[in-house]
């Protein structure tokens, strides 16, 4: 697939995720303890063989470049094409308002310039394990301008406020594209990665660009349903997109199930991130870890269960913390009582505190809290 450029948007323009991605885009948001979420998109993107990628964001990406870097560890570190970040542009309205448009022409001459013939568009806060080769050759098969991937949903699920829905005949030739709650014949979720022919896209940037066409790039897609070639294709397997707090917090726990972790990391495709040079956890003599995950560089003395513990944080003695994620750098206190909890990064928890959530709603403390 070395014929595809990849471009990934850092942010989302409709995941309400605020109280963790004040201070980074959702790309950046750290997953599993020593993850970030567009680990994920950007590792399956190496794993099918592309070598053009750029990253696009729009608010507080210096985290993300920092983590990003050159790419190396995707190894993206090319002389010839590889890893291309754009920071923000100029043209993006001061309102914060996400127009795929303004981005993709953002991005128009870096398009122009690529030699590659298609362009695999995707959300950053897409958490699956995936090549593209065969949604590749799907596309071309079928001489289709726009090719959408999608996840079935169950009979029994209602449509969403916050999701798309695509609607096919019985060719997968898309025929209406939805977003809202309460749709009727609702089974088809749009899965964040749509494969375009990159000609196609350039003319759809450039006349919804002169025409003052803005908004949500599937609902750009769907004004234009009779005119080009639209397909849908399928995604099966473990996959969620990130949207919420709580999606978040459920895809996080997930990840502690057995099927669902082996799912995620394949050694045969496996999710790259940034390598860190930390030391081992401490284990001290009080330590008890049942059913989590604890990254390196922490130290532990207290009792942990079915939580995920990023790097460099520290658990005293008498502390008790389950069902929670703790980000890196954290410093939890003694007897200190956590459960359903979300705490971000450095957060500081003093000695005999107690927070307790619920699954549906977890309690999350924001960066460098105090409590």
């Amino acid at each position: 697939m070395n014929n595809v450029i990849g471009v990934i948007f850092a942010d989302s323009h409709y995941a309400n995720v605020d109280d963790l991605t004040k201070v980074r885009p959702l790309g950046a948001l750290p997953i599993n303890g020593r993850y970030r979420i567009i680990d994920f998109v950007l590792s399956n993107m190496v794993n099918s063989g592309m070598i053009n990628v750029a990253v696009v964001t729009q608010n507080n990406y210096h985290s993300l470049m920092g983590h990003l870097g050159s790419g190396k560890h995707w190894n993206l570190a090319r002389k010839r094409y590889g890893l291309t970040m754009f920071p923000p542009f100029s043209n993006l309205s001061s309102s914060g308002s996400d127009s795929r448009i303004d981005i993709l022409y953002g991005v128009l001459d870096f398009l122009k310039r690529s030699k590659q013939e298609y362009v695999l568009l995707a959300e950053s806060h897409v958490v699956n394990n995936q090549t593209f080769n065969e949604l590749f050759e799907k596309h071309k098969a079928d001489n289709a301008d726009i090719t959408i991937v999608y996840k079935s949903i169950p009979e029994n699920e209602e449509s969403n406020v916050n999701e798309t829905y695509i609607y096919t005949d019985e060719n997968e030739n898309v025929t209406r594209i939805e977003t809202g709650e309460n749709l009727e014949n609702a089974s088809k979720k749009y899965f964040g990665y749509i494969l375009v022919n990159k000609q196609v896209l350039i003319n759809f940037i450039e006349h919804s660009k002169v025409r003052g066409k803005k908004g949500y790039l599937t609902n750009l897609i769907a004004r234009n349903i009779g005119q080009l070639k639209i397909k849908a294709y399928p995604f099966v397997g473990y996959g969620k997109m990130i949207k919420s707090i709580n999606e978040y917090y459920e895809t996080s726990m997930d990840i502690l199930n057995k099927e669902v972790r082996e799912a995620l990391f394949n050694k045969n495709q496996p999710i790259y991130t940034k390598n860190k040079d930390t030391t081992p956890t401490r284990y001290l003599s009080n330590a008890k870890i049942t059913n989590s995950f604890i990254a390196d560089g922490c130290v532990i003395d207290g009792t942990v269960e079915n939580s995920i513990v990023a790097r460099s944080v520290r658990i005293k003695k008498g502390t008790v913390i389950k069902n929670s994620i703790i980000l890196q750098q954290s410093d939890i206190g003694e007897n200190v009582h956590l459960k359903n909890v979300i705490l971000d990064k450095k957060v500081i928890v003093r000695d005999d505190k107690e927070l307790v959530g619920t699954s549906e709603f977890p309690i999350v403390v924001g960066k460098g809290r105090i409590i």
